[in-house]
């Protein structure tokens, strides 16, 4: 297999940094050994730390044990209700999340621990599935140290249809798919969480979101609109509300009526590092990724490449900006309208203490669009490039963008690119599949990768791997990965 060491480079910094080594205390026990705990042990405490969605299914669970998933933050909130003194048995998938949940446990004082190798890839005894009745949603308190798991599409509809709920913490744990074809799902009337439920009433009539929902890298897909004002996954976001980290792909919204989005209808809150793709198709304020951003509403590190069309107030990213900010994101669909309509922003109103600011950039800050795809020369703010300029890394870090592999820019990492073969993506969209450099490593290699060869090699607790100079000191040797992959096997 043909390598680009800079594929893998970046690959290796996002997912493969080692943490220092940890003074252990815990057990390490085989399946079998903890098969005889479990049976020897009255008062043994089994906490599985995978996700719900992985704890329920048909594999199912060890009979008895607890759900505290790792990844979701529900066992850094939790952990303090088990005993400190009482066995505590941890366990996973593969024996990775144990031996860091077996770790935290260690360095907070519990003088039992067991973490079971190999997770419950090598338990084949007998095995419960389904979740407590009591668990809301996926897990979660929905408080901000234990959010509220969304898992399913399931998960999702109902977290629509609580209101009541719109003020908590949620978080994103798998990808969701809403194609209305698929069992369970449908094509919606209205924005599936804090909806407009009054067609009449020109302003919005419902509860508005004032929580935090965080994607957490994964993507919700397929999902399809067809009503009347504030379409989007989200009606209306208030003030002090946070949605970050999330992808809507392949939307479908088609809308007569005011403020469409493929995420949010109407913003007055923070959206950062979020992306949207599809079909958006509205009357007024329309926009790929957000249809109006009103009183203080904050875009950051945004992208879209939806196909928008509508009447008036129509922009590839956004259609209506009245006194918000738009900051280092941009647009690539293709945008068409009647009436103010541009390439990244259709129509900018940049009010400060009731005066209009003469100059569009002031709150339409290092952002850009493709003059080419969209076919518009003028935004109301943003800079035009054309898709060979916008697929440069120089016009991102000129603008101050902070990619991988620079620290003038900031050390977050937020954005990657294949200069003159795509835009720019997030780094959590290649963790996830979703872009991969050509001539790279896939990315099922990879995941596959991480899964099994690390877990089955590697003793991740002091940083060694059998094969490779992946030492206590955190760092990999490329040369060992590149061996690594031109050896893949053929049936991969």
């Amino acid at each position: 297999m043909k390598i680009n060491l800079r594929t893998v480079l970046l690959l290796v910094g996002v997912s493969l940094i080692v943490s220092g080594s940890y003074a252990l205390a815990h057990t390490d026990v085989t399946a079998e050994q903890a098969r005889e705990l479990i049976d020897s042990t009255d008062d043994l405490i089994v906490i599985d730390v995978r996700e719900p969605s992985e704890y329920s299914d048909t594999g199912g669970h060890i009979p008895g044990a607890l759900n505290y998933p790792w990844y979701s933050g529900v066992f850094h909130a939790q952990y303090g209700e088990l005993p400190m003194h009482s066995p505590v048995l941890v366990v996973c998938g593969s024996g990775s999340r144990s031996n860091r949940a077996a770790d935290f446990l260690d360095s907070e004082g519990f003088s039992m621990v067991y973490d079971m190798l190999r997770g419950m890839r090598a338990w084949i005894w007998e095995t419960e599935t389904g979740v407590d009745a009591d668990i809301k949603y996926g897990g979660g308190t929905g408080e901000p140290d234990g959010p509220y798991q969304i898992a399913t599409a399931e998960d999702l509809i109902l977290l629509g249809e609580t209101p009541e709920d719109y003020d908590k913490h949620f978080i994103l744990t798998a990808d969701i798919d809403l194609d209305p074809n698929l069992p369970g799902r449908k094509v919606f009337d209205r924005a599936v969480i804090a909806p407009d439920i009054n067609d009449v009433e020109l302003d919005f009539q419902g509860t508005p979101f004032t929580g935090v929902f965080d994607g957490n890298g994964y993507m919700i897909s397929h999902l399809t609109i067809q009503g009347q004002g504030c379409l989007g996954l989200f009606g209306k976001l208030e003030s002090g509300v946070n949605v970050k980290n999330l992808g809507v792909v392949d939307v479908n919204i088609t809308d007569s009526g005011l403020y469409v989005g493929g995420l949010v209808g109407e913003n007055k809150g923070s959206i950062s590092v979020c992306y949207s793709t599809g079909v958006v198709n509205g009357g007024r304020s329309v926009g790929g990724l957000v249809g109006y951003n009103s009183n203080n509403g904050d875009i950051t590190n945004c992208s879209s490449n939806c196909m928008v069309s509508g009447f008036e107030n129509i922009g590839g990213l956004l259609g209506h900006n009245f006194s918000g900010r738009v900051t280092r994101c941009f647009s690539t669909g293709f945008v068409t309208g009647f009436e103010d309509v541009g390439g990244l922003v259709g129509d900018n109103d940049a009010h400060v203490n009731d005066s209009l600011w003469d100059d569009n950039d002031a709150n339409i800050i290092d952002s850009f669009w493709d003059m080419e795809t969209s076919t518009l020369p003028y935004s109301e703010g943003g800079t035009g490039k054309t898709t060979a300029e916008m697929q440069t890394l120089s016009t991102f870090l000129e603008a101050g963008w902070d990619f991988v592999g620079e620290t003038e820019n900031g050390t977050e990492d937020i954005w990657s690119i294949c200069e003159g073969t795509n835009y720019p993506r997030f780094v959590w969209q290649i963790a996830a599949g979703d872009f991969v450099c050509p001539d790279g490593i896939t990315i099922d290699d990879f995941s596959f990768f991480m899964e099994h060869w690390l877990d089955d090699n590697c003793d991740l607790s002091n940083g060694y791997c059998q094969g490779t100079d992946l030492d206590q000191s955190g760092t990999v040797d490329v040369n060992d990965l590149e061996i690594f992959f031109e050896n893949w096997p053929a049936e991969r």
